[in-house]
């Protein structure tokens, strides 16, 4: 073992309690910065890593301990060995298996406080008025919320209306179709039913429905982009056919 073979780099199968996988290291490498690299890889901290190589057959060839000064070389390492890594830590900390989800404390965020968050998937699709959040719906302090109540609470439920798209230029006409509170945002909402099948759903949302409609002429939007009136069916193609 006092010589390193000629080749300078050698492939190797790292297995630990949870990684498996291939790896190529320089035979120059010493076994200090061979386990300070095997550390993210097997989950394991240095002075812990006891490392054995074992051959194509499974059968141990020889442990990598001692003077962690040497070079990976001076073992009789070759290419595709298996190097195990164990821990010699017993303590239940140390011997998590991160395979084994019922093993690993998982962090769960409540509603409120990602809905807080600036630099979530929910905040930039509200920045950017994607998805449900098309219609003008957005984030309200409470007295905000409480005014947008009330202007809800104004709008009769079966009357006309238009609702104004973020562009500020094109808008939608429909009927009122439901006002009220949802479970699935806080806040009042104006559910509609449009003309034209410009919607995003058949006025159910995650299995509640709050009115009927056809599939894609139902949305809820926020009150204040709803103005209800004399706003009758738009006949797109009337007139130019008169002219025809």
């Amino acid at each position: 073992m006092d010589q390193l073979s000629s080749s300078a780099v050698v492939t190797l199968f790292v297995e630990s309690q949870n990684s498996s996988s291939e790896r190529r290291f320089q035979k120059s490498l010493t076994i200090e910065a061979l386990k300070a690299r095997l550390e993210p890889i097997v989950g394991i901290r240095p002075a812990d890593q006891q490392l054995i190589l074992v051959d194509a057959a499974s059968n141990p060839v020889c442990e990598i301990s001692g003077d962690d000064s040497r070079m990976l070389g001076f073992y009789p390492v070759k290419d595709l060995m298996t190097l195990s890594a164990k821990s010699t830590n017993s303590s239940a900390s140390a011997q998590i298996n991160f395979n084994d989800e019922s093993q690993v404390e998982k962090y769960v965020m409540d509603d409120d406080e990602y809905d807080r968050r600036g630099d979530s998937v929910r905040a930039f699709k509200r920045r950017h008025r994607m998805g449900r959040f098309a219609d003008g719906a957005s984030e309200m302090s409470i007295g905000e919320d409480a005014k947008a109540k009330e202007l809800a609470l104004s709008i009769p439920v079966g009357s006309r209306c238009e609702v104004a798209m973020p562009d500020g230029e094109f808008k939608k006409r429909g009927t009122v179709r439901f006002v009220g509170e949802t479970e699935f945002r806080p806040g009042c909402w104006i559910g509609v039913e449009y003309d034209e099948p410009v919607g995003k759903n058949d006025g159910s949302v995650d299995g509640t429905r709050y009115f009927q409609c056809a599939a894609d002429y139902g949305s809820f939007v926020r009150p204040e982009t709803v103005t209800t009136g004399e706003f009758p069916e738009e006949d797109l193609f009337g007139s130019d056919l008169e002219e025809m």
